[in-house]
């Protein structure tokens, strides 16, 4: 508290520390002389007054971003007008002004603007034409992550050197000003996404001659992107179009966006063959045209792209094979051709050393596993599902020592399941399912994690960052060095890597984080045999576990009960015999449990999460008794009253002992009448005798035609020469 007594302090910089606890107005508010006062990243907590400033005169530059939520600041009961005319304010994630959620009053009163940083604090109201029109030195504006509504207003008199304006994720609507290229034709950063805009991309985006940086994503935009933005924006590195309703092609005509490095059109209407203009932007170090309709094959020219780091063409009307040229892009990452109509077979390549994710699924692509991978050592996910691939498993396979995510289900894959699978110590998902496997499990799939590594959290992000403006400081008049150097970043790739798994009956997208939690074996619709390995039991993280559609067979081991994270266990159409043993009722996270038509036998677990389970978990095994499934496991006991049509279906409702004793009763009573019968009347007794000697006879004779017998000259079968 010491620092009060520091009068003539013109700069004080608290920021970055662990400062926590409520900021001290008792010690900002002696020091009137203050011209630069920085509390941001600290812990601070409870709430903060603007009314603490009510006598700085001076002051140009305030910072307050907190990097907790705990602070509340109120701007609201500063006198207006304010003593100080700033030329900096972050404000950013710090619930300001609770009770209105506007933008501070006093910012009416402020002409001097350069930095305007508000974002995150849940603001309500149209964004004030007057916040440009009164500050026309503005060089970044930044309200994202609000709730403003209402359209954009631009003044079409001014002229602004904004350099950077940031109204993404609001609830903004309308038109975008279609003059807003003329406004602010200085601008190298504008990021719109996350609103609501409506009608055509204004062609006077094409102005932003020195634009950096344009993403209009998450939007409503319609029509055809402008030509104009791919001849006018010579120096633009990242264009974002995802999520919009934009049609046509891009680029429609010439262009010269020769420094592109991060291009988005993913998820609109995009139609026609790849256009060959983009082979105009040799840096592109990300392209996604994912989810459009796309058509033709892929161009050849896509490996000219010499800095490509990630590729997505998903999701659209590609046709033909994989081109040879993709084996060029050595430095590419993240590859996803998947649910397109490719054929034949894989290229045979490998130079993609730094590949780490590649996706191919839901295509046609046929013959076997080539060596396309062989030199991918740094891979993570590998989906080559659902598509014609026939052969086993490579071993190099068993080689790629991070690999996290294994999907080859839906091919036509055959042989034993490799050992070389158990090298891959670090998968979490394996997906080996409706394929033409054969053999026995192997026993050694207990040496794979399947979540038993501690990942980074970050493990399965595929991301890119950028900078894009960095402001040189803003010179107070008392300082001759940079007291002030802020680096804005825009985020161009946040897309995390994604994988489809099927468990608990559904198929889920698993991505980001979330893979780093999720552990799941699929080989079910496979022709394996054999039992399954109480070495399974030592998978103790795994979450899913499907052996489903198999020739399985044997009893279910014990040590199952060891998968202490299952949530999903399938062991149905198999010919499993034996109980269901006890100990599964410890496996406290089982929501799915499926063993229906094995030969299972013996009273069902009726504790823990199989209190939860009812007959459709057990259909096909007669042997199967207990309270849950409403038949007893005592045969002489009596049957329940009013059984419904369901207790009489084939699927092993029919209580077995008890129609074993019944059928016996019923023989022994039909053997003990007709005995009596035959000591009782001398007639039935000559029938008898008389039908049985005609059977014998008959027999007789057939055996001798059937066995090529002839008669003797007495009239008697002989042996036939």
């Amino acid at each position: 508290m010491c620092f009060r007594n520091l009068t003539s302090l013109r700069v004080l910089d608290l920021s970055n520390n662990i400062l926590s606890g409520n900021i001290p107005a008792a010690l900002i508010t002696p020091l009137v002389h203050l011209e630069y006062l920085s509390l941001s990243g600290n812990l601070f907590g409870g709430s903060f007054s603007f009314n603490s400033l009510a006598n700085h005169s001076k002051l140009q530059v305030f910072e307050l971003v907190p990097q907790s939520n705990d602070l509340h600041v109120d701007t609201e009961d500063l006198a207006l007008p304010p003593p100080f005319q700033l030329k900096v304010l972050y404000l950013s994630g710090c619930n300001l002004n609770n009770q209105t959620r506007r933008i501070p009053s006093f910012l009416l009163y402020q002409k001097e603007m350069q930095i305007l940083d508000l974002s995150s604090n849940k603001l309500v109201g149209q964004i004030p034409t007057w916040l440009l029109q009164n500050n026309t030195n503005f060089e970044v504006l930044v309200l994202n992550d609000n709730s403003f509504t209402g359209p954009f207003l631009v003044d079409d008199s001014l002229r602004i050197n904004l350099l950077r304006l940031d109204i993404s994720d609001n609830d903004v609507s309308g038109k975008v000003p279609q003059n807003i290229g003329l406004s602010y034709p200085f601008l190298q950063s504008l990021n719109l996404s996350g609103n609501s805009f409506e009608a055509n991309i204004p062609h006077s985006l094409g102005n932003l001659t020195m634009a950096i940086s344009i993403d209009l994503s998450h939007n409503k935009f319609s029509g055809e992107v402008p030509g104009q933005i791919g001849t006018g924006c010579l120096r633009l590195r990242i264009l974002v179009l995802s999520y919009n309703n934009l049609h046509g092609n891009f680029p429609s005509g010439s262009t010269n966006l020769t420094s592109l490095q991060f291009l988005h059109l993913d998820n609109n209407h995009f139609i026609g063959s790849i256009s060959h203009g983009l082979s105009r932007s040799p840096r592109l170090s990300w392209l996604d045209i994912s989810n459009n309709s796309f058509q033709g094959k892929i161009p050849s020219w896509i490996g000219n792209f010499s800095y490509l780091k990630a590729l997505d063409m998903s999701a659209n009307l590609l046709e033909g094979s994989i081109p040879d040229a993709i084996c060029k892009l050595s430095h590419l990452e993240f590859l996803d051709l998947s649910k397109n109509q490719l054929i034949g077979p894989l290229p045979a390549c490998s130079e993609l050393t730094s590949l780490k994710f590649i996706h191919l699924h839901h295509n046609m692509i046929s013959g076997p596993i080539s060596n396309m991978l062989s030199g991918s050592f740094n891979l993570m996910t590998l989906d080559l599902g659902y598509n014609k691939l026939s052969g086993g498993i490579p071993r190099y396979i068993g080689k790629l020592k991070e690999l996290r995510v294994l999907l080859l289900g839906g091919n036509g894959l055959h042989g034993d399941i490799p050992l070389h699978l158990c090298q891959l110590q670090n998968v979490t998902i394996m997906d080996l399912s409706q394929n033409k496997f054969s053999g026995p499990l192997p026993t050694c799939f207990n040496n794979i994690s399947f979540g038993r590594g501690q990942f980074s959290t970050d493990a399965f992000f595929a991301y890119g960052r950028y900078s894009v403006i960095d402001p040189s400081s803003i010179n107070l008049p008392f300082l001759a060095m940079e007291i002030i150097s802020s680096e804005y970043y825009i985020t161009t790739f946040s897309e995390q890597e994604k994988v489809i798994f099927t468990t608990k009956s559904r198929s889920e997208h698993y991505a980001g984080n979330i893979l780093n939690f999720m552990s799941g074996l699929d080989l079910s619709c496979n022709q394996l045999i054999g039992a399954i390995p109480p070495e399974f039991g030592d998978l103790r993280h795994i979450r899913a576990l499907n052996l489903s559609h198999n020739y399985l067979q044997g009893s279910i081991p014990s040590r199952l009960s060891m998968l202490n994270q299952i949530e999903s266990l399938d062991l149905s159409y198999n010919d499993l015999s034996g109980e269901i043993p006890s100990e599964l009722a410890s496996l406290n996270f089982l929501s799915i449990f499926n063993v229906s038509y094995n030969n299972l036998s013996g009273r069902v677990p009726d504790t823990g999460e199989f209190a939860n389970f009812d007959d459709s978990n057990y259909r096909g095994n007669p042997g199967l008794c207990g309270p849950l499934l409403k038949r007893s496991c005592n045969p002489f006991a009596p049957h329940p009253e009013n059984v419904g049509d369901e207790d009489l279906e084939v699927d092993g409702a029919i209580d077995v002992a008890a129609f074993a004793w019944s059928f016996f009763a019923s023989y022994m009573v039909i053997v003990i009448s007709l005995v009596v019968i035959l000591c009782v009347s001398p007639y039935y007794r000559r029938a008898w005798s008389f039908y049985i000697d005609y059977w014998i006879l008959s027999r007789f004779y057939e055996y001798c035609r059937s066995h090529s017998f002839k008669k003797s000259k007495h009239g008697k079968c002989s042996i036939g020469t």
